[in-house]
């Protein structure tokens, strides 16, 4: 991580000094957007993990069941949280958004260096399955980064995405078998699917407001 963001800093020096981003302060988040980003990260996992359940019917996926095995088994929540739900995240996307995918944005168009970010999370990730929904997910986490013009919403976009991803495993058979527990599950589901399409629209709306400048 530290590394990482060495490298960060002295790439966006380079970035002010070559006129590719104004040198001023970044774009603050509210405390609302905050709980967007959190809320639209679980969203995109529930629904990434929605398309690798169809994806598994259609392709091998032990590789991937093996790879979550290993990851998880003999694993407290509050630890797996930890180290899944927080470091993890913080480092990958120091790693494929604060530098990939922002050095590809110095010399791409923003949709095409999204795209190929994603890829490149996605190949890390190192089975079709997952690396499908991580390639998606990398390259929806890039374009909010770029629309909210703050360097840690990709960040709290993919803890929201990996803390849901710990939690719904954990606690949804639980949550099944209540009284009323498909109706509490389908109101989650549609409230981060409102949650996702409120975040696609809102951070557009911020990017238009300021005549969609590249800020980070």
């Amino acid at each position: 991580m530290i590394p990482a963001l060495y490298f960060y800093r002295r790439d966006k020096v380079r970035r002010i000094a070559g006129g590719l981003i104004p040198a001023q302060k970044k774009v603050p988040l509210s405390l609302l957007e905050i709980i967007l980003l959190l809320l639209a990260g679980a969203g995109f996992a529930q629904y990434g993990n929605f398309l690798m359940a169809i994806l598994q019917s259609f392709i091998n996926s032990s590789a991937y069941q093996e790879s979550m095995t290993r990851i998880t088994e003999g694993k407290s929540l509050l630890m797996m949280i930890f180290w899944m739900g927080i470091i993890a995240p913080a480092a990958e996307e120091m790693i494929f958004r604060w530098l990939i995918y922002l050095r590809l944005r110095d010399w791409l168009k923003m949709p095409v260096a999204a795209v190929i970010s994603g890829l490149i999370f996605g190949i890390y990730h190192g089975n079709i399955v997952q690396g499908i929904y991580a390639s998606i997910l990398g390259t929806a986490f890039a374009w909010i980064l770029e629309m909210s013009g703050n360097i840690y919403s990709s960040m709290l976009l993919h803890m929201g995405a990996n803390i849901w991803s710990l939690l719904i495993s954990e606690y949804a058979l639980d949550l099944y078998s209540m009284k009323y527990g498909v109706q509490i599950l389908i109101l989650i589901y549609l409230i981060l699917l409102i949650s996702v399409v409120y975040c696609l629209t809102h951070f557009e709306k911020m990017c238009s407001i300021r005549k969609k400048k590249r800020m980070i």
